[in-house]
């Protein structure tokens, strides 16, 4: 069934496509599990229809009005099988102690086979961890792509009431703060591997690059020149870290080992060049530069040489964020109405789309997730700034936090 998956083109789908009809048996357990259970199966058919990859078909169609006590049968699968449902998807969840069991399994009603199956062991927190796992190795068998269920987003947050880096699941669930600076921190990047936050904080007075080793919570000072020193950005090998600093003067992004040595400057313009975002491959990185005269979009080699302007709509382009596919670059565009949205660019150049609709609020900070397919960014169109999400076809805006703080510059892991 690899041949359901489709590539997702900006604003339109490949011709044919059809999301794949999925049930979700209820999950089984001990009753005095019931909502853990609740959450576990919740959490998947949300994951599921989130992925645009399935479509959740209501069970009632297929399974009997008693309900089911076990995993699907023979002949139920059959059924489905007739009534066009091509997977059913069943776990169990079981309480042995402290620890938690979730053992899933997926059916492919055409062959009448068992094609998955999932076991997973964690404490009550991980419910909805191995939910999404699940949902990940659904994703991955019948499309061949990868899922973003376990993926997590970086963010800025003045919930405590100063700047400090959080952590969120996809989804929105499980805030946590994972700084303790006591002043003002900006743009949180992940590693390649997504073991280390990389941001900058004025906890020591000067805006300085730090790295947050999250396995063992070690902070360390990476970059600290005179002046401004900002994002941080890992390649995608690991082996390099782009950032921007004023120590030469006006802004220019310089790349160094992930120990902090071998630093090079690769931009020598009398102009600010920040904001680096590296290809997929490596090779490249876009960056904002305003040596046109306003902020716009370039692209240029990892050593700094062949530098070329992307955007040429608009005056004002910022941000930009490279799509791990390496077709799409995502940025930060203002509209007639001055107002920031976020834009599309081919990497060619060749078509650009505005994402984001307009109105009279600003969407800023894009960052793709690792499939492609979807974009995070900040807007205040609720009157403060939140961190909302929309796939990258235009649809399927929500919105991830819903504190009363101001939540921006989110960066959605590598994995």
């Amino acid at each position: 069934m690899s041949g359901y998956a489709a590539d997702v083109f900006i604003g339109t789908t490949r011709s044919g496509y059809e999301k794949i009809p999925l049930i979700i048996s209820p999950f089984q357990g001990e009753g005095e599990n019931a909502e853990q259970i609740l959450v576990a199966e919740t959490v998947l058919q949300a994951d599921l229809e989130r992925s645009q990859f399935f479509k959740v078909v209501e069970r009632t169609k297929i399974l009997p009005a008693s309900g089911m006590t076990g995993a699907p049968d023979a002949k139920t699968i059959a059924k489905a099988a007739t009534e066009g449902i091509q997977v059913m998807a069943w776990a169990k969840l079981t309480a042995k102690g402290e620890e938690w069991v979730l053992e899933s399994y997926a059916y492919e009603t055409a062959k009448g086979e068992q094609v998955v199956a999932v076991r997973m062991t964690g404490d009550r927190k991980s419910i909805r961890a191995m939910a999404h796992r699940f949902s990940d190795k659904l994703v991955s068998y019948f499309t061949g792509e990868p899922g973003i269920a376990q993926t997590k987003l970086a963010y800025v947050s003045d919930s405590s009431g100063r700047k400090e880096v959080y952590l969120m699941d996809y989804d929105g669930a499980n805030e946590m703060r994972i700084t303790g600076d006591r002043g003002i921190v900006v743009s949180p990047r992940w590693s390649f591997d997504a073991g280390i936050i990389s941001y900058t904080s004025y906890r020591e007075g000067n805006p300085d690059i730090y790295f947050l080793d999250l396995n063992t919570g070690r902070r360390q000072r990476m970059v600290s020149f005179p002046g401004l020193n900002l994002s941080a950005v890992w390649s995608p090998k690991g082996d390099r870290v782009a950032f921007a600093a004023t120590k030469d003067g006006n802004s220019e992004i310089y790349t160094m080992r992930p120990d902090g040595g071998d630093i090079r400057r690769i931009t020598f313009n009398g102009a600010d060049d920040l904001s680096p975002s590296w290809s997929p491959t490596g090779r490249q990185i876009a960056f904002t530069s305003d040596r046109g005269g306003t902020p716009q979009i370039y692209l240029m080699d990892a050593d700094g040489s062949n530098v070329h302007r992307l955007t040429f709509g608009g005056d004002y382009n910022t941000s930009p964020s490279w799509s791990p596919k390496g077709d799409w670059i995502a940025y930060a565009c203002r509209n007639a109405e001055k107002r920031q949205k976020i834009c599309v660019d081919s990497v060619d150049g060749q078509q650009s789309v505005h994402l984001t609709e307009s109105g009279p609020w600003d969407d800023e900070s894009p960052t793709w997730a690792l499939n492609g397919r979807d974009v995070a960014f900040t807007s205040n169109r609720t009157g403060t700034n939140q961190i909302y999400a929309i796939h990258a076809d235009g649809t399927g805006l929500i919105r991830l936090t819903s504190n009363g703080a101001n939540n921006t510059a989110p960066a959605w892991s590598p994995k």
